[in-house]
């Protein structure tokens, strides 16, 4: 932006986030960070899990990062995320350099999934940036299957397992074909009525939806939401 659009920008961010503070810091792996923040904003929130909180990493922009608190603590004031810091971008170039006692703007939460409409047993096919979505829905009593693609299935295992991911867990290799993906989906329907909660990857999310019609196991509804498309910016 140029100097006049930034300082609009710093102004405008003013009225509309508000300042939380950084209270707890944890890498869980190099492209993990787990993240405490503190907020009296966040007494006054009504959260429910699923919600989105966006992150503004660079001052003279408006641009927001979103992502998925994995917990609330309104009567503390606090929240906690659970950040897969991929790409080069500005807000991976924030969470390689913040410390605890550092400040930062946030908006939210604000609507995006609401997982407690995710009725019986649930089956969550999702891939790294879903991480924090499984988290959140860890806060609920649903049974739940997993199924994720990932880069490196190996890393993300450990990363769930440090979150106490462990049980009816599935991790596959991200592939441009998902024939294994379904696979391995259609093997996790369950056999009682069940939810299906499909994140990630656009064509991932199409693909599953799409297979599921098929399924012998049919789920008894779908929620979806495409976090992040090839070539293309802007979803959360």
């Amino acid at each position: 932006m140029t100097g006049l659009a930034g300082r609009l920008a710093d102004l405008a961010s003013g009225a509309i986030l508000d300042n939380a503070h950084v209270t707890g810091l944890r890498q869980l792996s190099p492209e993990f960070v787990r993240m405490t923040l503190s907020a009296e904003a966040f007494r006054k929130a009504t959260w429910v899990p699923g919600a989105k909180l966006q992150l503004r990493p660079r001052r003279g922009s408006m641009s927001l990062r979103t992502y998925t608190p994995t917990s609330w603590d309104a009567a503390r004031g606090v929240t906690e995320l659970v950040v897969y810091t991929h790409g080069n971008g500005p807000a991976r170039q924030w969470f390689e350099r913040v410390t605890e006692g550092q400040t930062c703007e946030v908006l939210g939460p604000r609507r995006s999934i609401d997982l407690r409409a995710a009725t019986g047993p649930v089956l969550f096919v999702g891939d790294e940036t879903s991480v924090a979505l499984a988290r959140a829905l860890g806060t609920l009593p649903a049974e739940t299957f997993y199924v994720f693609e990932a880069r490196d299935p190996v890393a993300l295992t450990d990363v769930l397992a440090q979150l106490g991911i462990t049980e009816r867990l599935t991790v596959v290799t991200k592939d441009a074909d998902p024939v294994a993906l379904l696979h391995h989906c259609r093997a996790a329907a369950i056999q009682a009525p069940y939810t299906l909660v499909v994140t990630g990857d656009a064509a991932t999310v199409h693909a599953v939806r799409r297979d599921s019609r098929g399924w012998t196991r049919k789920p008894r509804q779908v929620m979806g939401k495409a976090y992040w498309a090839e070539g293309r910016t802007g979803l959360d």
